[in-house]
C-alpha cells in the first residue's frame, strides 16, 4: 500500500452533520459494497462511538472502527468547509475530522504505522498544523511529515 492510498484528504467538505460524515465513511470505506454493507459500517461507528468519545481535542474529531467489511486500512482527513456546530449534546463546533479505518487482520507494518501516527496527534502543536492547514498541499505535507 502506498501513502496515496493510505492517506485520503477532503479539504474543504461541506458536510454537515454526523450522519453525513459517517454515510460519506462508509462510502469510502466500503466502495464496492452494498447499502446493507455500508449501513453495517454506519452502525459500527455509533456502536464505537457509544464506548468513547471521537473527541480528541477542540475542533478535533477522531472516528476509528475496525471491521472485516472494510477493504484496506486508511486514514482519512475531512476538513470541514464549516464548522460542524452540533455533533451530538456533548460535542459541537468540529471543523478536523481524522478517521482511522483498520481492516480486520491488517498486516502488522500497517497496524504499526497507524499506531505511530495516533501518537502524534497527543502533539498539541502537531494537532493545531493539522487543523489550521490553509490549503490541501499543506495540510498533506503535515500529514505525510508526522
Amino acid at each position: 500500500m502506498n501513502d496515496n492510498s493510505f492517506y485520503q484528504v477532503y479539504f474543504n467538505s461541506t458536510l454537515e452533520t454526523k450522519e453525513q460524515v459517517y454515510d460519506f465513511i462508509s462510502t469510502i470505506a466500503c466502495p464496492h459494497h452494498s447499502y446493507q454493507q455500508r449501513q453495517a459500517i454506519i452502525h459500527q461507528l455509533n456502536e464505537r462511538e457509544k464506548v468513547g468519545s471521537p473527541l480528541i481535542a477542540e475542533h478535533v474529531l477522531l472516528p476509528h472502527m475496525e471491521s472485516n467489511l472494510l477493504e484496506e486500512s486508511q486514514i482519512v482527513f475531512l476538513r470541514l468547509t464549516k464548522p460542524i456546530l452540533c455533533w451530538d449534546n456533548n460535542i459541537e463546533d468540529i471543523r478536523l475530522i481524522i478517521i482511522i479505518l483498520l481492516k480486520a487482520d491488517e498486516q502488522e507494518e500497517i497496524k504499526k504505522k497507524i499506531s505511530l501516527f495516533t501518537r502524534s496527534l497527543a502533539d498539541e502543536d502537531y494537532l493545531n498544523r493539522l487543523l489550521n492547514a490553509e490549503e490541501p498541499s499543506s495540510l498533506y505535507k503535515e500529514i505525510i511529515t508526522f
